[in-house]
């Protein structure tokens, strides 16, 4: 009976496991991992700043940490671009010059010439060493690796979750039990956990209760910030007061690392208050 309630657990572990596993993958890479973005060329001069293009693209379409040529410069040293060389483009020694710069991930931009102009994007996984996607073009000689061009390529071998962008909004009443719509959907009562949403993107936000004044706002949220929202209600026999004139305080914005954080205090009835706090 022992071995068997033994096999039964052991069973459920697995299963457990394996449905994580599964979640995880469902889920995508890290949104926020380190990529690398190298430049490989062979006998070569055209596309001259496709890598980085590349590089800028990521660094404004997605919340990656990206790491261009002159970044991975500073920490590599003047002997990247050797090195990069004498990989010719193979992946388990592009994967070692990814781990020295403490990269999750080497994109490999390389040019080469065979009549046409070929274009290669690798992204390579620096702790397994091997190529995860892959994409060649064949391009004429005058084309120019303009960021919408170079973004048509990169939704092409980064993961589409990558381009995926969130911000969060955190709605703090100073009653409970208060019903908050987004866009016209209930999110639930308060007080609420962080919503985090896409992004950028405006929302509008209402929060209401019997025996309170509504409370709505608009609301922009930009990608990877995080905007604290503190709707004041009051009872409806202090409406005249507030008919008079409301408060809006922008507390300002403060800047975290990669985070936006931004708090917008509130009081007042029904108004439309928008908060533009610019990305980084």
């Amino acid at each position: 009976m022992t071995s068997a309630r033994a096999l039964v657990t052991c069973s459920v572990f697995v299963a457990v496991a394996f449905a994580s596993v599964a979640a995880a993958r469902a889920q995508g890479p890290d949104p926020k991992r380190r990529v690398a973005v190298l430049e490989f060329r062979k006998g070569s001069a055209a596309l001259a700043s496709a890598a980085a293009v590349s590089a800028d693209v990521l660094r404004k379409s997605t919340s990656l940490d990206i790491m261009d040529g002159d970044d991975a410069r500073k920490k590599y040293g003047s002997q990247l671009g050797r090195d990069v060389f004498r990989c010719q483009g193979a992946p388990g020694c592009i994967a070692r010059i990814g781990r020295r710069l403490k990269a999750r991930e080497v994109l490999l931009v390389g040019v080469s010439e065979f009549g046409d102009v070929i274009l290669t994007l690798q992204r390579i996984s620096a702790r397994r060493g091997r190529v995860i996607t892959r994409i060649a073009e064949a391009l004429a000689q005058d084309t120019k690796p303009t960021p919408a061009a170079m973004t048509r390529y990169l939704k092409r071998v980064m993961p589409k979750s990558d381009f995926i962008r969130y911000g969060t909004v955190r709605i703090e009443a100073n009653v409970s039990a208060a019903i908050v719509y987004l866009d016209k959907q209930r999110r639930g009562m308060t007080p609420l956990k962080p919503l985090r949403l896409r992004a950028p993107k405006k929302y509008q936000i209402r929060v209401t209760k019997d025996g309170y004044v509504p409370f709505s706002a608009s609301v922009n949220v930009p990608p990877d910030s995080v905007i604290t929202v503190e709707p004041t209600l009051v009872h409806r026999t202090s409406q005249a007061w507030y008919k008079r004139w409301w408060v809006a305080v922008l507390a300002g914005s403060v800047v975290v690392g990669a985070v936006t954080v931004g708090v917008v205090s509130l009081q007042g009835p029904s108004s439309t208050v928008p908060v533009r706090i610019p990305p980084n």
